[in-house]
C-alpha cells in the first residue's frame, strides 16, 4: 500500500507575532489532522512539498490554532496564507477510501449507457463530488457518497445509480 496525503486543511490569517496560524478546515479535515503522524504543506508554484511539523495546536475544533515549525514570525505565517496542510500516517491509509490517482481516467456507467470518464475529484463541504467529463466534452457533477456512486478500482469502472443521470 502506497502512503496517501490527506487534505486536512488550508492555512489562514496568521495570529499574534510568532508565527502561529489558524486553520480552515477541509471535510474530514479534523479526523486527518488528529490522526496524522505527520504533515506537509503544498504552496502554490512550489514544485516540493514543505514537511512541517506541528509543535503547538490550540484554538477549537472548528478553527484550530498552530504552531509549525520553522515558522517563527508572523511575516512568515502570512506566507504561507493558502497553503494546502496534508496529512500522512497508517491509521490514515488504512481505512476505508479511494485514491484520487486511481479514480481519474475511470469508465463512468450508468444503466448500462456509457456516460464518460471521471476527470476530477473536487472537495466540497459536505462530500467529495466526482467531475464526469463525458465524450462530447460536457461536464457533470456527482456527489461522492455510496448511496449514489459504486467505484470498482479492479476493473476502472464507476457506477452511478440507474435513474440519477
Amino acid at each position: 500500500m502506497r502512503e496517501g496525503l490527506w487534505a486536512c486543511a488550508t492555512v489562514g490569517r496568521a495570529h499574534g507575532l510568532r508565527g502561529e496560524v489558524y486553520l480552515d478546515l477541509l471535510p474530514g479535515g479534523l479526523t486527518y489532522f488528529e490522526k496524522a503522524t505527520s504533515f506537509v504543506l503544498s504552496r502554490e508554484g512550489a514544485e516540493d512539498l514543505m514537511p512541517v511539523r506541528v509543535e503547538r495546536a490550540g484554538g477549537s475544533d472548528r478553527r484550530p490554532l498552530v504552531r509549525l515549525s520553522g515558522v517563527n514570525t508572523r511575516e512568515e505565517a502570512r506566507a504561507l496564507y493558502g497553503a494546502l496542510v496534508c496529512a500522512r500516517g497508517a491509521e490514515l491509509d488504512a481505512g476505508d477510501h479511494y485514491v484520487v490517482g486511481d479514480l481519474l481516467g475511470a469508465r463512468v456507467v450508468s444503466g448500462g449507457r456509457e456516460l464518460g470518464v471521471v476527470s476530477d475529484v473536487l472537495i466540497s463541504p459536505a462530500h467529495e463530488i466526482i467531475e464526469i467529463t463525458s465524450p462530447d466534452a460536457r461536464v457533470t457533477l456527482v456527489p461522492f457518497v455510496a448511496e449514489l456512486v459504486e467505484v470498482d478500482v479492479e476493473s476502472g469502472v464507476v457506477t452511478i445509480r440507474e435513474g440519477l443521470l
